[in-house]
């Protein structure tokens, strides 16, 4: 059985490679290893924290114990869900920023920011942000409760992992929520390694982190005590402090450990905020990979350091969990990830995108270090990818990867590439767009249903010159993306064209009615000139 496992785990990703090679970057700071022995899911070397090293028939994940959590380990701090005023910082350390409360979404006429041409859903982030959940929960549903990789049909736990903490960032969704991490209790195995005798550690961290967030038992998730399996299996067995992919040798592959910073601060995040402390040896090897800039690097040793955004904003979050928002280190990486903010709110990828996972992993770890301006530029920027009532009925509430894909879904919703991209995007830039982080969301208070965003009908009497911005109303969302919606969209925005891919709603108006009109109006017309000529030859 183990052998035909193993087989299966080496051909089935050769055909996802073939389907991901070439894709641009969807998310940095995504740590989901793809199902294949590469780094990424696109083109991009950092695209994804831990790519899942590959078993051979003879692998074997037996290492010996290693550090536990008891010596040498020092408290977490767990901040409160709203961002932590920071405390005086170090004397070489700049100052830490100061926190500010939600601000609602400033609207112009027709629906469009007062600083941007992009129409953006009106109200605050986080109702924002609740609709963004009811496009996860709708998608979810849609697919089995679970995400596939792009363009598969393989399981991708990590996005749906994060669409549980998004969804549990927002407080909205928690039925669907609920459905999504059985589905990720029921297939772990396969997402973090133990199915194939094997562990990834930052797919373990990533899955610990859900279940903390989520209030499931860290000791008996799918059989498998994540906790023991990072801190006695995964932590220190191939360097000390690290927590490593295993076998670290002995895959089938010149290269067996993946792990990088990403799936190290997750891993922290996860341990720390399940058992309240934190290795020191393995604090200590993250803050190795700390640049001089105050980024961080996404490859654990590399001979040089070059800063990385998503390593960065997944290790500050770690960092603010250890040593607070006021620690030197913490404030140059927020600091660092400040500097690469562009005016607009985005940060860029690797391959030079602003986008929608980047920002939404900086808006976390400006959100708990504090950085209250950085963090609503961000918010900002993800509220301007958020798809309104001009998309198609099935993609509204959604989160583009880019800005060139919300254009390109608003033109053409059926495009698959900006759809799964939409996917992966919309869960990690929920959270950021909620207000929320890796160290506070919970289930705790979320509603059992998400809201839909509801789009008023055209009027023929509405005009270009209103001067009110229509206002979404929210309703529980209890049906999936083929449920057509009765509603349209709001005055001065550009009814949706019908949708004809499958699984998607066709939000246009029957047009049955009018073309048999039109039909009959174009045979009596025919008729009247027919009868006139045949008058006019017997005058």
């Amino acid at each position: 059985m183990l052998r035909t496992a193993l087989r299966v785990r080496v051909t089935a990703p050769l055909a996802l490679v073939a389907l991901t090679l070439g894709m641009p970057s969807v998310a940095h700071a995504d740590v989901t290893p793809t199902p294949s022995p590469t780094t990424s899911a696109s083109s991009s070397a950092t695209a994804t924290a831990t790519a899942s090293p590959t078993p051979s028939e003879t692998a074997s994940a037996t290492p010996s114990p290693t550090d536990t959590a008891t010596p040498g380990a020092t408290t977490l701090s767990t901040p409160a869900p709203a961002a932590p005023s920071p405390a005086t910082p170090a004397a070489d350390a700049p100052a830490a920023k100061p926190t500010a409360t939600e601000a609602p979404l400033e609207m112009s006429p027709f629906g469009l920011s007062s600083a941007s041409s992009s129409r953006r859903i009106a109200g605050t982030r986080s109702e924002q942000a609740a609709y963004a959940g009811g496009f996860m929960v709708r998608t979810l549903a849609a697919n089995g409760n679970h995400y596939n990789y792009p363009e598969s049909t393989f399981f991708d736990g990590g996005n749906t992992i994060d669409a549980v903490i998004g969804l549990d960032g927002a407080k909205v969704g928690l039925d669907g929520a609920d459905k999504a991490l059985a589905y990720v209790e029921d297939n772990l195995g396969g997402y973090i390694g133990t199915a194939y005798d094997a562990l990834y550690a930052g797919p373990a961290g990533k899955a610990l982190v859900g279940v903390v967030a989520h209030g499931g038992d860290v000791n008996d998730f799918g059989g498998v005590d994540l906790v023991d399996l990072l801190l006695n299996e995964s932590l220190g067995a191939v360097e000390p402090g690290r927590f490593s992919d295993l076998p670290a040798t002995g895959c089938g592959y010149d290269v067996c450990d993946y792990s990088n910073t990403i799936g190290q601060a997750l891993d922290l995040i996860g341990v720390g905020m399940a058992t309240g402390e934190v290795p020191d040896v393995a604090m200590d090897y993250l803050l190795d990979q700390q640049c001089a800039d105050g980024g961080f690097r996404g490859t654990p040793g590399d001979s040089s350091c070059v800063s990385d955004l998503d390593a960065t904003g997944f290790a500050a979050q770690a960092l603010v969990g250890r040593y607070g928002p006021d620690d030197a280190n913490t404030i140059k990486a927020l600091d660092y990830l400040a500097s690469k903010q562009a005016a607009n709110g985005g940060l860029l990828n690797q391959d030079g995108q602003s986008n929608a996972n980047t920002t939404g992993v900086a808006a976390q770890a400006f959100t708990v270090g504090g950085y209250s301006d950085e963090r609503v530029k961000a918010q900002s920027f993800l509220a301007s990818l958020q798809l309104d009532c001009s998309a198609a009925a099935s993609l509204r509430g959604g989160i583009a990867f880019t800005a060139a894909d919300k254009a390109t879904l608003l033109k053409s919703p059926t495009n698959i590439k900006a759809i799964d991209r939409a996917l992966r995007a919309t869960p990690q830039a929920t959270l950021g767009l909620a207000g929320g982080s890796l160290l506070d969301a919970t289930a705790e208070g979320s509603a059992a249903t998400a809201p839909v965003l509801k789009c008023a009908k055209p009027s023929s009497t509405a005009t270009a010159t209103s001067t009110t911005s229509p206002t979404p109303t929210v309703a529980p969302s209890t049906a999936g993306p083929s449920a057509a919606p009765v509603n349209h969209t709001p005055v001065a925005q550009p009814v949706a064209q019908p949708d004809t891919a499958p699984g998607l709603a066709y939000t246009g108006a029957s047009l049955g009615g009018p073309l048999s009109l039109a039909a009959l109006l174009l045979l009596a017309g025919a008729a009247a000139i027919l009868a006139a000529r045949r008058r006019g030859a017997h005058r």
